[in-house]
């Protein structure tokens, strides 16, 4: 990470195209931006990304909007490009890891599926760190990462339980480091 202290948010929409993720992190390159995390998917045929940066002092938002829209040309889809100044991180990346679990909810596919199971995680200050959807056979799932460091996980796994038992979902709380060990591909 560049040692600068200037740190901007940058996320990116656009319909889909192939290219886009070399030409956004190409252009923070040539404006010598570090790229500290990033996120980027398409979801329905519209890329969406968003990332956090740190560049030199005299870099501004404005010149990193005004980079990032050249990258538009005619007859191209447009980037929706939004610059904003980050503060610098309030949690211990580590400290959240310790306390951080994967939940799984999953059920019939209906309106207010993530409201219902957000609401849920706000009423309990579950902090959602990272989320993903997917409809498949007319069910949703929902996977999301969390925090639980202000939770007590017991009664956390015993409100899920009736949660589930409530609302119909299927609803699995594993620690991070399990789901990890599980899931996660080795090359050996």
């Amino acid at each position: 990470m560049v040692d600068t202290g200037q740190r901007f948010v940058i996320s990116i929409t656009s319909r889909d195209r192939i290219g886009i993720v070399s030409e956004v992190s190409s252009a923070i390159s040539e404006l010598r931006g570090d790229i500290a995390d990033l996120r980027q998917s398409v979801l329905c045929g519209y890329f969406t990304m968003i990332l956090i940066a740190s560049f030199p002092a005299e870099v501004t938002a404005e010149t990193i909007r005004d980079r990032l829209a050249a990258i538009n040309t005619p007859g191209r889809p447009v980037l929706e490009i939004t610059v904003n100044q980050a503060e610098e991180p309030a949690a211990d990346e580590a400290a959240v890891l310790e306390n951080a679990y994967v939940l799984t909810a999953s059920g019939r596919d209906r309106i207010g599926f993530v409201a219902t199971v957000s609401s849920f995680c706000a009423r309990h200050q579950i902090n959602i760190l990272d989320l993903s959807t997917a409809v498949a056979d007319g069910s949703y799932i929902m996977m999301l990462l969390v925090d639980l460091s202000r939770c007590d996980t017991g009664e956390i796994r015993r409100r899920l339980k009736q949660f589930g038992l409530e609302t119909g979902f299927n609803v699995v709380l594993q620690h991070y480091d399990i789901f990890k060990a599980t899931h996660e591909v080795s090359i050996l």
